[in-house]
């Protein structure tokens, strides 16, 4: 018998939960709050006035940065992979950059453009247009040369090949890299308020400081489920304008 997908997800979820209420009782709320201290603790929170200011601002200022690697990382990365001139410039810089952390560089960038919103921005592109350079570089490169054969076969110019050929085949893969960059972005931003102690960084600074992990663990939850929203809004979409691309990722 084939067990519901669903139903499995909120058996995992009820052991996770019971688990986690077991060993809060033990260990007490200055190491484990228990779920229903942090529920309580998260009602709170919602009620002061304080997340919903925060959350605006960490969100508009993110999605900035955001939508700023997409646009410049997309076609550098198409580029990168159809190109090898622009791959052996850029590839070097690209390695580079993606090793290191938003926080080992969060210091320079407070010094070069202060606490503001260009900071926040620049830390979010930074840390998310090589990640969205990658994936687009490595699927570029990954398109079936079959499929440009025929393309020839049929006196397509490179125009038509890059326009009917090309493009189609990475749209699933520009969807991939908007889900990978959302993630990162997100880290990023979250990284940039700790740092500067504003937004909802700052919030979590100061839930850290509280002898009690309650409202720590309040917020670390609605960040994981706005990560997960957030993602699942990108998939939802990608299946709605890409009717391959649950093929290609396994649903």
């Amino acid at each position: 018998m084939r067990v519901p997908r669903l139903a499995v997800n909120a058996l995992g979820v009820g052991l996770a939960l019971a688990g986690w209420q077991i060993a809060g009782s033990g260990l007490g709320d200055a190491l484990v709050a228990t779920p229903v201290q942090v529920a309580e603790a998260l009602v709170d929170t919602i009620r002061d006035g304080s997340l919903w200011p925060a959350l605006w601002s960490m969100g508009w200022q993110m999605m900035a940065g955001y939508l700023a690697a997409m646009a410049v990382g997309v076609p550098l990365g198409v580029a990168m992979g159809r190109s090898d001139v622009v791959l052996s410039v850029v590839k070097p810089w690209a390695q580079m950059f993606i090793v290191v952390s938003a926080a080992a560089i969060v210091p320079l960038f407070i010094i070069l453009m202060g606490r503001g919103v260009l900071f926040c921005t620049s830390i979010v592109f930074v840390a998310t247009v090589w990640y969205v350079v990658a994936t687009m570089t490595e699927a570029a490169r990954g398109v079936p040369p079959k499929l440009l054969n025929v393309a020839r076969s049929f006196a397509a110019s490179d125009f038509q090949r890059f326009r009917y050929v090309i493009l189609p085949a990475l749209h699933p893969f520009v969807l991939i890299a908007a889900r990978i960059g959302l993630v990162h972005a997100l880290r990023a931003m979250i990284t940039a308020e700790m740092f500067i102690s504003a937004g909802f960084g700052g919030l979590l600074n100061n839930a850290g400081l509280d002898l009690s992990t309650a409202p720590l663990f309040g917020l670390i939850v609605i960040l994981m489920a706005l990560s997960v929203g957030a993602t699942s809004l990108l998939r939802w979409t990608a299946h709605r304008s890409a009717p391959w691309y649950a093929s290609r990722t396994n649903g």
